[in-house]
């Protein structure tokens, strides 16, 4: 397990958490508030499944390959929708999204399926990290709802594209599901941590320190 230096932007700490390389706590929160990640997945299939678990347990291989999923304590699913299921309550919104590169994608629910990703940025990166673009399969409309016919296990389903950040990051077209394309995933709400007392202790010292060499130098 790989350590992963944490800004949490606030009083300029910086703390020490153990955590795989790709599951980050995003710049500007506070401790103890909630965040969501989102990726594109590396890997694709094809869309003719009319089972939503089928596209969840997808991505959530995905992220376990990562190290970013179950050894974590993080669960995944597809933003994705059936006839039976839509994207928007599968794939629940509860807190802020990020991509993999700690750029805000939505304040919230209403803002994630509001047509567009305000920020100007795409669900982009995948599981690593890593920037792609990509056809993703949604079978889902702009709010999250599903296609209708259009719904992934159909002969045809809608796909976004995911460098995009208007309504086609999640309805660019529609294409015969038995192409190959890839999934987006969000992942559970998580929390930043919280320092521990030593870690303030530190920071508190820190302050301190530069406060006096401060007074050193105007004296």
């Amino acid at each position: 397990m790989q350590t992963k230096l944490v800004a949490l932007g606030f009083a300029g700490l910086v703390i020490s958490t153990s955590a795989p390389a790709a599951l980050f706590v995003p710049d500007g929160l506070a401790p103890s508030e909630s965040y969501q990640l989102a990726f594109v997945t590396s890997a694709g299939t094809a869309g003719t499944s009319s089972d939503i678990g089928f596209y969840n347990s997808f991505v959530q291989a995905a992220a376990d390959a990562a190290g970013i999923g179950i050894s974590e304590g993080a669960s995944w699913a597809a933003i994705a929708s059936t006839s039976a299921v839509h994207a928007n309550t599968n794939a629940v919104v509860a807190a802020k999204v990020f991509n993999m590169n700690g750029e805000l994608l939505a304040t919230g629910f209403a803002d994630f399926w509001d047509g567009t990703h305000t920020t100007g940025v795409g669900i982009d990166y995948n599981e690593n990290g890593i920037g792609t673009n990509a056809n993703v399969w949604t079978g889902s409309l702009a709010d999250g709802t599903n296609a209708g016919i259009n719904a992934l296990g159909n002969s045809v389903a809608t796909w976004g594209e995911s460098t995009l950040s208007s309504s086609a990051w999640v309805n660019r077209g529609t294409q015969n599901t038995t192409v190959v394309y890839r999934l987006y995933a969000l992942s559970e709400p998580l929390t930043a941590p919280i320092p521990e007392p030593q870690t303030w202790a530190m920071l508190l010292a820190g302050l301190v320190f530069v406060g006096i060499a401060a007074r050193r130098r105007r004296a």
